[in-house]
């Protein structure tokens, strides 16, 4: 018997939450899900360390209305490194999709292996990806840009995590994003895939 899957989905549009703001995300349905399976991604807004490392917690409910304060319970919560010597370089020029090598200003403190962001002016085209290895200026990626990076500023130690969690007596699903006293603006994405039947 095969499972029924259901692909990708938002749980967190991408967003960019300013130093010492809690973000609650909407809730998201997931009444019809056995199972989720959450990716969430973060993203450096500066070139600085955190003062304190932002927690993202991903928060259910058994509420199937308007859940309040109470009803809420944390499924699972991240906080990323504070971090230092971070590598932060403006895209040189436009760099279209497609592209596996994108050209920085100076390849400081960048090296193969890291996570990286690429941070648009207009926040929906901001992208991650792997870097598999740094020559000069150059990165090389594992996988092409999807967006065209024109002004963009590419910072190494991006985080990603990675949760699943039984939503079978669950009703609503959300992300909050606590930035407070960190310091600096984050940028976070969440998406899931779901089992919605045996």
């Amino acid at each position: 018997m095969a499972l029924t899957k259901v692909q990708q989905a938002n749980l967190f549009a991408i967003a960019s939450i300013a130093s010492n703001v809690i973000t609650e995300g909407s809730v998201v349905d997931v009444s019809a899900y056995y199972q989720i399976d959450v990716r969430v991604r973060l993203g450096r807004g500066a070139s600085t360390a955190f003062t304190v490392g932002p927690k993202i917690r991903l928060e259910g409910t058994y509420d199937s209305s308007s859940p309040t304060a109470q009803q809420w319970v944390t499924l699972a919560e991240f906080q990323a490194a504070l971090g230092a010597t971070i590598g932060s370089q403006a895209v040189s020029g436009t760099e279209a999709a497609g592209q596996t090598v994108v050209s920085l200003a100076a390849g400081t403190n960048f090296a193969a292996g890291d996570y990286v962001f690429f941070h648009n002016t207009t926040i929906g085209n901001s992208e991650w990806a792997r870097v598999e290895s740094v020559s000069g200026a150059d990165l090389t990626l594992a996988e092409a840009l999807v967006n065209a990076q024109t002004g963009a500023t590419c910072r190494d130690q991006a985080e990603q995590y990675r949760c699943v969690i039984d939503t079978a007596a669950l009703q609503g699903v959300r992300v909050v994003v606590d930035n407070a006293g960190t310091g600096q603006a984050v940028i976070v994405e969440a998406v899931f895939g779901a089992v919605s039947g045996l």
